[in-house]
């Protein structure tokens, strides 16, 4: 099993919504049901959508400029921005989640689905107005926050949205993906997470700590500078709102990497206590617990799915 930060979130809000997103989907099976499954698990709300055309711009633009010690503009960045903005939103706007020909990997980084779509109504226009003028403050905001542009700038090498795979236990492998790893010349590395929320109230220590756990002890990519393991409590961690210009430094103590790693283990065992290794085949969403909050049930993709998986005969 494959244990993430995100996939323990999931399965305490609602175990039924992790068994859909976790163990149903599959783009690759034959099952109706399971393919259903793994389209749904791609639908996003307008503003988790317009957050991740950040990121994307940010980890296929801007991380290999900087590490080729080019320049780079902002407005050479809200182009790309812009024009990867547009055909995903002209293929969400179509909807086509329902077309038996549709394959995720053919689509390319045009592909798109929003939740609205599926279960509401079509994003009203000033909706999409204001979606992409967070896209285009958050960008701006990123060539002003000073701590960012330079832990950025003086790394020696960036790398964006890569996995980082270690063994937690047996049975459970641990999955993460920063949004962008800083490696310096001399000292420890920099992580850091992109938030792009109006508020940003959430602290992301917990996650951040995972992750410095995860560089400390995953197989290091090829292209990884050749430095010795770091010890998660010194790794650099920020976590950056670019849409309030907000910067939090963690420093994670050694208790807090213990309580990491119990948090990690605990949520791990939680899981394959219910699911014992057994195959989607042998599993039924009955098994697993629904949320306690209807609120819950109205922001779940997979809410139509769970309700036909219940009441089939």
């Amino acid at each position: 099993m494959r244990w993430s930060y995100s996939a323990s979130r999931s399965f305490r809000q609602c175990q039924r919504q992790w068994f859909f997103k976790n163990i149903a989907a599959s783009g690759r099976a034959n099952d109706p049901l399971r393919r259903r499954a793994f389209l749904l698990s791609k639908l996003q709300s307008l503003s988790a959508w317009r957050g991740k055309v950040v990121d994307d711009v940010i980890s296929t633009m801007l991380v290999p400029v900087l590490n080729r010690r080019g320049h780079i503009t902002l407005k050479g960045l809200k182009e790309r921005a812009s024009d990867l903005f547009n055909r995903q939103l002209e293929f969400a706007l179509a909807h086509p989640i329902n077309d038996p020909n549709l394959r995720v990997t053919d689509e390319g980084d045009e592909f798109a689905l929003f939740y609205d779509m599926e279960y509401g109504q079509r994003p009203s226009d000033i909706d999409i107005a204001q979606a992409w003028s967070d896209v285009d403050e958050a960008l701006t905001n990123l060539f002003k926050m000073e701590r960012i542009r330079d832990g950025l700038k003086s790394a020696s090498y960036l790398v964006a949205q890569r996995g980082l795979q270690f063994e937690l236990m047996d049975g459970v492998t641990v999955l993460a993906y920063p949004d962008v790893i800083a490696f310096a010349a001399e000292g420890p590395p920099l992580i850091i997470d992109w938030k792009v929320h109006a508020f940003g109230e959430n602290d992301a220590r917990l996650q951040l700590a995972i992750y410095a756990i995860a560089l400390s002890r995953a197989k290091r990519h090829v292209d990884f500078p050749d430095q010795p393991a770091s010890d998660p409590s010194t790794v650099a961690l920020i976590e950056a709102q670019l849409l309030t210009q907000s910067v939090r430094e963690h420093q994670i103590s050694e208790e807090e990497i213990i309580d990491a790693e119990e948090y990690m283990i605990s949520s791990a065992y939680e899981i394959t206590s219910l699911t014992e290794g057994k195959p989607f085949k042998d599993l039924s969403a009955k098994d697993f617990q629904a949320a306690q909050y209807a609120e819950s049930c109205q922001r779940c993709s997979f809410r139509t799915i769970c309700w036909e998986s219940l009441h089939a005969n």
